[in-house]
């Protein structure tokens, strides 16, 4: 499978796992170790833009594995 038309912004990395939703109750909210435990656990990705329009179309992973969402394929 080939990508085209598509543009990879390598100078910003999106980490998985670093959500800023509420605490859970009976977490350990004030510890320092627990929140950098977490943002080491995740992937890291590199968004993936339309060389057209510049709208983000999905990520790149570490294995160069392309995610796309919300797109149809086409020929332009």
């Amino acid at each position: 499978m080939f990508v085209r038309n598509c543009k990879i912004k390598t100078d910003q990395v999106l980490r998985e796992g670093k959500s800023k939703r509420k605490k859970r109750r009976g977490g350990r909210a004030g510890d320092p170790a627990a929140a950098s435990e977490g943002e080491s656990k995740g992937q890291s990705y590199h968004p993936v833009c339309c060389e057209v329009c510049s709208t983000e179309v999905g990520v790149l992973d570490e294995d160069e594995v392309y995610h796309f969402f919300n797109v149809i394929p086409s020929n332009s």
